[in-house]
């Protein structure tokens, strides 16, 4: 959750002898809450973002997907 999941990725990288500088990540969220491995990611990409997200992909130019339609 949140910085959490930056935590996590970082450590699955270190057990594999690497670090963010040395892969190229592309990460899919719908959530505000995944800002923070958003931002790591080379390749940040909304998919159906709730409204906060949203804002924040287009104003950064990021690419948003929807995926299906909401009801």
């Amino acid at each position: 959750f949140r910085e959490g999941k930056v935590t996590r990725v970082a450590d699955w990288l270190a057990a594999r002898g690497r670090s963010f500088g040395d892969v190229e990540i592309t990460f899919y969220s719908d959530s505000h809450n995944d800002l923070p491995l958003l931002e790591k990611a080379q390749n940040p990409v909304a998919t159906n973002p709730d409204d906060t997200l949203r804002a924040i992909a287009t104003q950064r130019g990021w690419r948003i997907l929807e995926l299906f339609q909401k009801q």
